[in-house]
């Protein structure tokens, strides 16, 4: 499974998967370049600066938080992506005898502009086959993400779902990080993502579901959001999801309300669906939704085992927060919250160590660390 892993990443970082949705990557040894494209919203600001090791682009365009990429470039030895008041501020790490061209603007899709830079690759290439310097193994790093927070509560039962998705990420947390996992919440308490001057409930919801799902870059190797659920006749059981389109109404509808209910609901499902409906067409795509199902149901069953409760199943769904996910990505219901039995367990401390205990052993399985499966069994 991890030999998996890594050819995935391995992939995904050669084709510049790993970049943001508007950056992107090739190499063209037998020209001596590299290529980096920008392709941009019309009316996206911009500013460049080349010359020297350092080639800095700053762009009208909005980034959740900073980011370093590492192309294994002749030509660029890494990308650092930072949020700045602007926009965003793009800084190119040359290697050693590397040089950067001016600069042009190219015609893009419908709706977007091009921004290319092309950097000449050191003479022969040295950099590149220079051997890398010896360090630790990276840790694998896991995106955790409590689903709602602060002003909106999610499914409201016997209990809050943005209480007890914090609480369960805490734990799975905690858990992880004693395993050597790096882990990254998305929130570590009861507020959203949205900037404090947004007011209006859609449009927060909106711009939280959006950074959400933009914490999935190529730096990390999954990402598990985590739900509570709720239903209008009694329902309870766990059941787990990864991106993809549905025809079942039930679920359909689940997806609607997770991804802000209403029309706004309505609206990000169909940009959600869309995205699944590409990746039906992209093999990168397609190898990265069957990690994502294995994932799915190596934490299903890892839950059911612990809870004892119904298996509600592994299922595809057009949900919000997974749509830009290029690497394994999940979306877990750990119960309803309005269920009479389980919106209790919900409640109770000991039930949900129970459930991160199964989270996080579905994780560390895939990363092909048995041994925490292996010791709660």
């Amino acid at each position: 499974m991890m030999r998996g892993l890594f050819f995935l990443s391995l992939l995904l970082a050669v084709l510049g998967w790993a970049s943001p949705d508007w950056l992107r990557w090739g190499a063209h040894p037998d020209e001596g370049f590299t290529r980096f494209v920008f392709e941009l919203p019309l009316g996206t600001s911009y500013d460049t600066k080349v010359g020297g090791a350092v080639v800095r682009v700053s762009l009208g365009l909005e980034t959740s938080e900073p980011a370093t990429l590492r192309p294994g470039d002749a030509a660029v030895e890494r990308v650092e992506l930072t949020p700045a008041p602007e926009g965003t501020l793009v800084r190119f790490y040359l290697q050693p005898g590397a040089s950067a061209k001016k600069p042009f603007v190219l015609e893009g899709p419908e709706g977007r502009f091009r921004l290319v830079i092309d950097v000449l690759h050191p003479e022969g290439g040295k950099a590149a086959a220079a051997p890398p310097p010896k360090s630790k193994p990276k840790a694998p790093v896991v995106v955790v993400d409590p689903g709602h927070g602060g002003p909106d509560p999610g499914a409201v039962g016997y209990v809050k779902e943005k209480a007890i998705t914090l609480d369960i990420a805490l734990r799975v947390k905690k858990i992880l990080e004693s395993k050597g996992i790096e882990v990254v919440l998305t929130r570590d308490g009861d507020y959203d993502l949205a900037p404090s001057y947004v007011k209006d409930f859609d449009e927060r919801k909106r711009i939280d579901l959006d950074k959400r799902a933009k914490m999935t870059n190529g730096d990390r190797n999954l990402f598990v959001s985590v739900h509570v659920n709720s239903a209008e006749r009694p329902a309870r059981g766990i059941e787990v999801y990864y991106l993809g389109k549905t025809l079942d109404p039930r679920t359909l509808a689940l997806a609607v309300a997770e991804n802000g209910g209403g029309e706004l609901g309505q609206r990000l499902t169909q940009k959600a669906e869309s995205t699944a409906e590409a990746a039906l067409a992209d093999l990168i795509a397609q190898g990265n939704l069957q990690f994502s199902a294995r994932l799915a149901n190596e934490i299903l069953e890892q839950l059911i085992a612990r809870t004892g409760t119904i298996n509600r199943g592994v299922h595809s769904a057009p949900f919000y927060v997974l749509r830009y996910a290029r690497i394994p990505a999940v979306l877990v219901e750990v119960g309803f919250a309005n269920h009479p039995t389980e919106g209790r367990l919900l409640a109770r401390p000991d039930y949900r160590q129970r459930l991160a205990e199964g989270i996080a052993a579905g994780i560390l399985k895939i990363l092909g660390n048995g041994s925490y499966a292996a010791s709660q069994r």
